[in-house]
Parts: structure tokens; sequence; C-alpha cells
């Protein structure tokens, strides 16, 4: 029999997406599921690679745009979006790719792009695999930026053309950890899809050569991270404070402590007594199941926001607002740099808010018993969508509920 094959897409923007399209890769080859990841940019290709699949690139021509904080830059973004779909050296191009990459396979996993949003079912069932909060942030990417209609016409837009899926996953920390199934949308609701630590504290924090009293600060910054003036000022914070720094930042890789990639930084998170990061959905979903305090470095992306709101009530997460920090203080003036800089008092008051809270009520231990749980209902959703007979207008059968105990 043939082994069944799903074609993955994942934006390489965000590397959640990627990482998310690996774990996934692993989790379903123990299914008997194949599944082929295809991605944007030869970045996203390397840090794939680095965690062990492989991937084929479509092409460079689709990208969100950010500055070197990670503020996403909206007249960019839709300047290359509008281009994209108007050359058809571009999207046309890309979309005839993808069939070629995809012909056979069971369906397609929109994770997420686009192309296939617009593309619909003429490259056969799409599944739509998206964060809660990102999805909010796509539907409502002109509220506040014009009249209210534009909002409300895009937002329909934006529902409709996702409405014709062949089935979607949401994901989001609000989800129950059995998960749901909407019936009148198609839709799973599920808790993230987040990496397991590999290795025990004890033996990551040896490998390290750190003494059991020695305190971790894993920092995570993803790609579009690139102004060193952060990664001087972390460091010199937390070497204030008696941390040792384990960093990962692609953008920020030549400087002292961060390194481009980490196979296994769920174990150096997990085993750390502090998180820094951008509150993107793995980012604050490590931080909750692990049980580790994290200063959240908030930027000029809505879903981040959503993110935190959603871990409000924790007083272990402790959020720096990056985007009002440059406000105030332009990059050009140069005044984020220097001891007494608006930014390095921000980072400092936020490390020691999350240290005391870490002190003053103990956390509770990592969750992996439970992630584990969150793990196998990805995998019977995932694969209790491959249909027995691929047909290009093929939905999912409704009784697909019964892979999820909730339905609503």
């Amino acid at each position: 029999m043939k082994t069944p094959r799903i074609v993955w897409l994942a934006a390489a923007d965000a590397r959640g997406h990627l990482a998310r399209a690996h774990l996934a890769r692993k989790l379903l080859s123990h299914r008997g599921i194949a599944v082929d990841i295809v991605t944007t940019h030869t970045e996203g290709q390397r840090f794939i690679e680095a965690l062990g699949s492989p991937s084929t690139v479509l092409s460079p021509h689709y990208g969100v745009a950010f500055d070197t904080w990670q503020n996403m830059d909206r007249r960019r973004t839709e300047a290359t979006i509008v281009r994209y779909f108007l050359d058809p050296a571009r999207g046309l191009t890309d979309l005839s790719r993808l069939r070629e990459i995809s012909a056979g396979a069971a369906y397609i996993v929109n994770d997420f792009h686009p192309l296939l949003l617009l593309a619909g079912e003429t490259l056969g069932p799409v599944v739509h695999v998206y964060g809660a909060t990102l999805y909010q942030a796509i539907a409502h990417h002109f509220e506040g930026r014009g009249p209210g209609a534009l909002d409300r016409r895009f937002s329909g837009l934006v529902a409709s053309l996702a409405a014709r899926a062949y089935a979607r996953i949401e994901h989001g920390l609000a989800a129950p950890e059995e998960g749901q199934f909407r019936r009148d949308d198609l839709t799973f609701v599920l808790p993230p899809l987040i990496h397991l630590p590999r290795r025990p504290r004890e033996e990551v924090r040896a490998s390290l050569g750190l003494t059991p009293k020695d305190r971790l600060a894993a920092v995570y910054l993803n790609p579009h991270f690139r102004d060193d003036r952060l990664a001087r000022t972390l460091r010199d914070v937390l070497a204030d404070r008696g941390y040792w720094v384990h960093a990962v930042g692609e953008g920020l890789a030549d400087q002292r402590s961060f390194r481009a990639h980490d196979s296994d930084f769920a174990s150096v998170a997990c085993a750390a007594d502090l998180l820094i990061s951008a509150p993107g959905m793995a980012s604050s979903a490590q931080a909750r199941s692990f049980g580790v305090p994290f200063v959240a470095l908030a930027t000029d992306q809505p879903e981040q926001r959503a993110n935190l709101a959603a871990l409000a009530d924790n007083p272990a997460v402790v959020p720096v607002d990056l985007l009002a920090l440059l406000r105030r203080a332009p990059l050009d003036t140069g005044s984020l740099a220097g001891r007494d800089c608006p930014l390095r008092t921000a980072l400092a008051d936020a490390v020691d808010r999350a240290s005391l809270a870490r002190a003053s009520a103990p956390l509770a231990p990592p969750s992996i018993d439970r992630l584990r749980e969150v793990h196998n209902r990805w995998c019977s959703v995932l694969t209790g969508l491959v249909p027995t007979t691929v047909l290009p207008a093929q939905k999912p059968r409704r009784g697909l509920s019964h892979l999820l105990r909730t339905e609503v």
C-alpha cells in the first residue's frame, strides 16, 4: 500500500510555522504518513534543516516586511503582496510549481501563506493551520487604518476565503486541552503544538557547565531582530543579575552568547530560570507549559498583544513594550545605547520582576505529559483528515468530530 503523503507549506516569516511543520513531520512519520515541507526563503530552509527536516523553497517572492526590531512594516508588506499576485512570474508561477509538488498528496497544509487562501480547491484539499491570534491579526489588518467599512469588508473576504478549505486547524492559548471541533466551519480547535524537551533539566545545565545554584536565561529572538544594541543590552542586564545566557537568534548570531540555531532549544527553555523572547504562540506556550518566568519583548504585531492578554493573569509573565520604547527614543538618536538608556531600564525592571515572581511563588512543574497528549490530538486530527479517496472538491466527513471528544 502506498504511503499517504501530506504537503506542508510553512511560511518562513515566523519560525514557529517551520518548527511546527518539522514536529508534525516527525510525529506523523510514526503513523505511516510522509510530510513534504515547502517553505519560503533559503533562510527558512536553513532553519528547518538545522532542526532535522529537509524542505523545498517555493520562492522568496512572498514575505512579510519587518524592521530590525521585529516591527511589521505594513506598507512594504502590502506592496509585496500586491506585486506577488499581479506579477505572473511570482504568484502564478508559485501556484504552478506547488501544483506539481502536491500531485498525489492526500492534502496540502497551509501554514500560513496567502496563495492557498486564494487558490481554494484548485490544488486539491487544503487544510489551513493558523494561530487564532494570527488569523484575527490578518483578518483585521486594516482596523484603525481607514473607514470601518474597509475593515469589515476585508475581514469578511478573509473569512470567506478560509471557509473554502477542506478543513481548518486553529490553535491558541485559549483552546481547551481536550480540543474542540466546530461543526459549522469544519474547524478543529487545539492547543499549540510545541516541541517537548529531549533532555532533563540536570543534563542540560551540566552540559552548559552550570552548578545547581547558577541561574540560566534562555533567550530566543527570531531573525527579524537584527539590532545589536538589543543583544548587548540584554546580555549586560542578565550578566549584572548573575544569569548565564544561552541565546539563539539568526539575525544576531555574530553577537557574543548568541548562535543562529539550536535544534533542542525546548530543553534549554525548560531547564532555564528565565525565558526571554517575543510573545509569539510557541514562546508563550513554552513559558506556560514549562512553568518558566517569561520576559516578553512585545513589538508591533497585534497577535503578540493578544497572546499577552491570554497570559495576563500570570505574574511571572512580564511584558516589555519595545514599540513604545522605540517611539520615545528613535533609533537615529543613539539614545537606546548606554547604561542609563530607557531600553536597559525597562529590561532590568522586567528581569527583576520575573525573577521575584519565581522566588515568591514557585511555579508548577513542566506539564510534559499534557504536552504529549496535545501531540496525540494533533496526530489524530492530521491522520484522520487523510481521505481514503482524494477528490479535488471533497469535504471532510462530518463524523471526523469523533477525533476529539468536545464538539461545538
